[in-house]
């Protein structure tokens, strides 16, 4: 329906020994793409870039080049990032034994309140 074959299909026409690129539709193909944006593309001056077919080895070890980003995902569960209302008031702990605010009994230090 794309005019693309699918991978089934070029897996065929490679087996056959025929070319893929017969079987795409030629609006995806690049002399249709040079056609449509032919007006629209101003060439980029690249006076100060390295160009990669005139670097030696050694050049190529110690330049600097942009290296691609780590797309490494951590392990486990992702944590949550909730950002807390302002109206949200958190919860005040009462003591069991004492019934002050601000402790529990395990860290009361009231041990025998009257």
């Amino acid at each position: 329906m794309s005019r693309v074959p699918c991978a089934h299909a070029c897996a065929v026409i490679k087996l056959l020994h025929g070319s893929v690129y017969e079987f795409v539709d030629d609006c995806y193909k690049l002399s249709a793409q040079e056609k449509i944006y032919a007006s629209s593309m101003r060439p980029i001056a690249t006076h100060d870039c390295p160009r990669p077919e005139a670097l030696t080895v050694t050049q190529m070890m110690t330049g600097t080049f942009l290296q691609p980003p780590i797309t490494k995902r951590p392990s486990g569960r992702p944590k949550k990032r909730r950002i807390e209302s302002q109206f949200q008031s958190k919860k005040l702990h009462h003591c069991g034994r004492c019934h002050e605010p601000g402790h529990t009994v395990k860290t009361c230090q009231n041990p025998n309140p009257s």
